[in-house]
């Protein structure tokens, strides 16, 4: 047998199996493929958009009050040691990082130049996937994108009532009729920045930050 032939009864045979196990198991108990089990209840949903994000390394923090996500935020800076924090123009973004003591503040349409030179950068986000843990960032929302992907530290903040179960309910959520109310700009972010070259080395932080929290409003 030929090293083809020897695959091709391999998949043969693996596909017999699947038929095997699918035909033994009532239909009651199947999980269609492809449709995720998400919460419909907003707090489930909280819960499993924090273990996946920070399965894939992110933080996620619970805020009761604009009060505590300043507190939250403020506790942030202190843990990275941030000098110069970079708001986006969202006005809570803008609002909580001027409570914040001995930084310097960017202005949130800062050159690239100076993004570059910050330590942290401080947006809101506009929606999140629950069954990812994914943000979504639209730009007719929130124009500065700098504060989300030029600094080492990304902290967001984020609505938990904005918090959707699935990529497909967020697509839904963002799509406009007319094309010319459409948002320019689309960024979904999924942990801290990431890469890997051929041999699978994972390296944090190169292509933009290392590290992204998340402030969640109840």
């Amino acid at each position: 047998m030929s090293a083809r032939d020897e695959i091709l009864a391999r998949v043969r045979a693996n596909l017999n199996d699947a038929k095997r196990v699918d035909a033994d198991t009532p239909e009651a108990e199947r999980t269609p493929v492809g449709v995720p089990q998400v919460p419909a209840e907003r707090e489930p949903r909280v819960q499993l958009f924090r273990a996946q994000l920070e399965a894939v390394g992110g933080r996620v923090h619970l805020a009761a009050s604009q009060e505590e996500a300043a507190e939250i935020l403020a506790g942030i800076v202190a843990r990275e040691g941030s000098r110069r924090v970079l708001p986006s123009n969202a006005d809570l973004a803008r609002q909580l990082a001027a409570g914040l003591a001995d930084v310097e503040l960017l202005a949130p349409e800062s050159p690239r130049a100076e993004g570059l030179t910050a330590d942290l950068g401080l947006t809101c986000a506009q929606l999140a996937i629950a069954e990812t843990g994914t943000l979504v960032l639209c730009s007719d929302d929130e124009r500065s994108r700098h504060a989300s992907l030029l600094p080492a530290v990304h902290v967001a903040l984020l609505s938990a009532d904005s918090i959707v179960g699935t990529l497909d309910d967020a697509l839904q959520s963002i799509a406009r009729d007319d094309p010319d109310e459409q948002s320019r700009a689309v960024t979904f972010i999924t942990g801290p920045s990431r890469t890997a070259d051929i041999e699978l080395t994972l390296v944090v932080g190169v292509h933009g930050p290392r590290e992204l929290d998340v402030i969640v409003l109840l």
